[in-house]
């Protein structure tokens, strides 16, 4: 069962009925909104997974009829270095690796000129620091490269990811290890390379591949979780 982050809306004192009703109004209009803005044509290619429809348990305690979406899948080796990627595990990458990289390289031209263009004592210091300036741009864009590539091949261990997704929340995972993600604005979300990436305010992540994803339930499923969530600030 998942965690009840909030009071369920049948008892909580501060709202009355007719600001529960709006409330919930105002969710079904942003989730509207999502599916006009959604071109079918953007429709990923499916891989075959089935998805169902369930109800929420907790939701049916409080008497709200809540409908969601079942998922279950496995998250590829490759899907999950990409993942890593933009989880920003690593600082060092895109636009800042490039910048550090040509701040390393304009050092190593001045140091290597150097030592070309003096005879004296330091000449052996000019060519260490410029073929260190070297080894520090292969650092940069290789060793992350190999450390996502192992950590992508152990996280990738076969295991099923189950997750439902409702209109004001998602569950993922069963028993001790379930946790949730309330859709409520608070979780950041980023689209690449056919994955929805959410970054909830606690430091967790959770990646849905477009390819589990239906066509006829593509739009519902995408509409739901940006109206949600918020889009993800880059910072790099």
């Amino acid at each position: 069962m998942k965690e009840q982050d909030s009071i369920p809306p049948s008892e909580n004192p501060d709202l009355s009925e007719e600001q529960q009703n709006k409330s919930e109004e105002q969710r079904i209009n942003e989730i509207a909104e999502e599916l006009r803005n959604l071109d079918d044509s953007k429709n990923p290619e499916w891989d075959g997974s089935e998805a169902e429809f369930v109800e929420d348990d907790d939701s049916a305690e409080y008497e709200i009829p809540e409908t969601g979406i079942k998922l279950s899948y496995v998250l590829t080796q490759d899907e999950m270095y990409r993942c890593l990627y933009h989880s920003n595990t690593f600082k060092t990458k895109g636009a800042r690796a490039v910048v550090q990289s040509i701040i390393l390289a304009v050092a190593a031209v001045i140091f290597f000129i150097a030592y070309f263009m003096s005879d004296n004592q330091y000449g052996g210091y000019n060519i260490f620091f410029g073929i260190v300036s070297l080894v520090m741009i292969a650092v940069i864009w290789v060793v992350p490269h190999l450390h996502m590539k192992s950590m992508a091949k152990l996280l990738a261990d076969g295991k099923t990811i189950e997750t439902e997704i409702y209109p004001t929340h998602i569950d993922i995972g069963r028993d001790d290890g379930a946790w949730s993600i309330e859709l409520d604005g608070s979780s950041e979300i980023e689209e690449f390379d056919n994955i929805f990436m959410i970054y909830t305010q606690k430091g967790q992540n959770f990646a849905i591949p477009e390819r589990v994803i239906e066509p006829e339930i593509y739009n519902d499923i995408r509409a739901i979780l940006m109206s949600g969530t918020k889009p993800k600030d880059d910072e790099e």
